[in-house]
């Protein structure tokens, strides 16, 4: 079991850390808190602490102070920042001090799970390979088992440029890593990224998926002696196959291509794959950043096979997005004439043969949210009125990997935006639809103030503050309220037991249902039933 330590000089946010995450999935065991640097040195001393999230500004010494003393005495614990501002120096710093993660408030919780989750990840492969290689030199046959673990780390590291790129020092790794090459030898880098699963995919089932795909490229490299498949990032994966004289290109080819076609059939999944050309051995982190930019900058076209050599960069002339008209079309309601003709111009650029690259798609998420911008400034709207937290801006490198990811954005912020300015003018009571929707998930437990913001596309803060204007309650305090009113109705109507009920009305704990029904009636559940049943 892992031991976790939350850092932040606001209880609440530490209280909303330890409920929000679910630290059981992560295999932690127990989470200590703290509220100031001193306190944090003092779990350290008496307790094991294997990840730390931690808040950068705290009043009696910051977050970055603390990590820095967590590098000198505890360096195998990974620290996460979290911090309300974006500043480049407090980045700057928090990378000097090896941190995993750096992290903006709110957090998302499950970003903050998955970030916590990979870490640990982390730290388990570390130990892994730090164990075996204290042990290494005392069992001969305990290293040859572990042969591929050493060998993986092996082209990890070179890709990664954390060996020296000239042939002595190569040589020398190689022979650490149980590899052996002739000396002439080149290596041909073949690229592959995931472009789309054919469904939607949990975070597990992505990495069972993953795993398949690169099971199956090592099957297909079985009869090629020397060949590796390494793990790049986000489910990319590159293939190295040595050739001692050049070969065919148009083999290589086919065989990209069928690789293709089984991942179609079997594995759901869109699939580009990027041949590079043949160099040696300390020039492969350099081809391979080659073809990751040819990847980054295929926004348009899925399933196809890319020789580097082949391919040019090609003159690209799109016509300006015409944002003036397109602008009055919102402020006027002509949700479908927009839709439509928005659609039709991106759909336009597909037919540009592959010459429409990251930059252009780049150029024109920055334009369309300028003139999002303009249009809910002139109905005296606030961006943070309309949407929710980051809905806008959070992680555009997603919504900018295609042409087809970019169109799903667009329409979603379409919908989203005039929707919100047609509810406003129109006098429709968002409060209202946000009693609904309380009254449609009373039994989730996990009904949160952002889960009710997102629901109406609003920000969490504003939208408390609208709902306490309206009606005098706060959100929270109405929806405790709600799972009372509910339980209330369940006890005097139903026979189902006291604790099937305090689960149906959102209240996983028992005791803690007793309590707060006693507080808000004057009686226990059990006393409330028989006094209801007696009149």
């Amino acid at each position: 079991m892992y031991h976790a330590l939350l850092v932040d000089d606001e209880v609440h946010a530490v209280r909303g850390l330890q409920a929000g995450v679910h630290w059981e999935r992560l295999n932690v065991g127990s989470v200590y808190t703290a509220h100031s640097l001193k306190q944090a040195q003092e779990i350290f001393q008496a307790h094991s602490v294997h990840v730390m999230v931690c808040d950068i500004e705290m009043p009696q010494g910051s977050g970055l102070e603390l990590a820095a003393w967590v590098k000198e005495h505890y360096p195998e614990t990974e620290t996460i920042f979290l911090t309300c501002h974006s500043d480049f120096q407090f980045a700057k710093q928090a990378i000097q001090l090896d941190s995993f993660e750096y992290l903006l408030k709110p957090v998302d919780y499950s970003e903050l799970e998955s970030v916590i989750g990979r870490a640990l990840g982390k730290m388990a492969k570390e130990r892994e390979l730090r164990s075996f290689e204290e042990t290494h030199h005392h069992y001969r046959q305990l290293w040859e088992s572990h042969q591929p673990v050493v060998a993986e780390r092996f082209w990890q590291d070179l890709i990664q440029r954390k060996i020296p790129s000239n042939p002595e020092a190569l040589c020398g790794h190689l022979r650490k890593a149980g590899l052996a090459y002739s000396e002439n030898i080149r290596f041909l880098p073949v690229y592959t990224r995931v472009q789309r699963w054919h469904k939607e995919l949990s975070e597990r089932d992505q990495r069972i998926m993953e795993y398949a795909l690169r099971n199956v490229l090592e099957e297909s490299m079985e009869e090629t002696p020397g060949a590796a498949v390494i793990p790049v990032a986000d489910g990319s994966l590159l293939t190295v196959v040595p050739f001692e004289k050049l070969g065919d290109e148009g083999e290589i080819r086919a065989h990209c291509d069928a690789f293709i076609r089984n991942c179609n059939q079997y594995l759901y999944c869109d699939i580009s794959c990027y041949v590079g050309d043949r160099v040696p051995l300390y020039e492969l982190a350099s081809m391979l950043r080659s073809l990751q930019q040819l990847d980054e900058n295929n926004v348009t076209q899925i399933n196809r096979t890319f020789i580097l050599g082949e391919t040019k960069k090609k003159v690209c002339r799109l016509e300006p997005a015409p944002l003036a008209a397109w602008a009055e079309w919102m402020k006027q309601g002509a949700k479908d004439k927009l839709a439509e003709q928005v659609s039709k111009y991106l759909e336009a650029w597909n037919s540009f043969d592959g010459s429409v690259d990251a930059q252009a798609l780049h150029d024109f998420y920055q334009d369309f949210l300028q003139m999002i911008f303009f249009v809910l400034q002139s109905k005296g709207l606030q961006v943070n009125q309309v949407f929710a937290q980051n809905l806008l801006t959070d992680k555009p490198e997603s919504v900018l990997r295609s042409l087809a990811s970019l169109q799903d954005w667009v329409k979603y912020v379409i919908e989203v935006t005039m929707n919100h300015i047609h509810a406003i003018e129109e006098n429709l009571s968002v409060v209202d639809k946000v009693k609904r929707f309380i009254a449609d998930q009373i039994g989730e437990q996990d009904l949160s103030r952002e889960h009710i913001a997102s629901h109406v596309f609003l920000n969490p803060d504003y939208l408390t503050r609208i709902f306490k204007k309206e009606t005098g309650m706060s959100l929270s305090d109405f929806l405790q309220q709600s799972r009372i009113e509910y339980a209330k109705e369940l006890l005097a109507n139903t026979g189902q037991s006291v604790s099937d009920i305090a689960v149906a009305s959102g209240y996983s704990n028992l005791s803690y249902f007793s309590t707060i029904f006693k507080k808000a009636t004057g009686a226990n559940p059990v006393d409330y039933r028989k006094r209801t049943q007696q009149n």
